[in-house]
């Protein structure tokens, strides 16, 4: 058994980073977000519209279920008052 030492990768396929600006942050490379080759059809917001549409549908069924349970606290307030 014999153990396999690591290959150096060539000169040539090493990138050199860029240099610190003065007073500034850099960023590593491993950090950055790569850019998608193809971009992804979207309205004005940048979200795809069946995302937009999704969330549209949710925030209203969200909306619709604060109104029926604001409606029925306020009967059951009603109610304890009577009492």
């Amino acid at each position: 058994m014999t153990i396999k030492k690591p290959v150096k990768p060539a000169a040539t396929t090493v990138k050199a980073a860029a240099p610190a600006a003065p007073g500034g942050a850099t960023i590593a490379d491993r950090f950055k977000l790569d850019v998608p080759a193809k971009p992804v059809k979207s309205g004005g917001s940048g979200t795809s519209s069946a995302a937009g549409n999704i969330a549209f549908f949710v925030a209203l069924a969200g909306l619709a279920l604060a109104g029926i349970l604001t409606f029925v606290i306020y009967q059951h307030w009603g109610f304890l008052k009577g009492a």
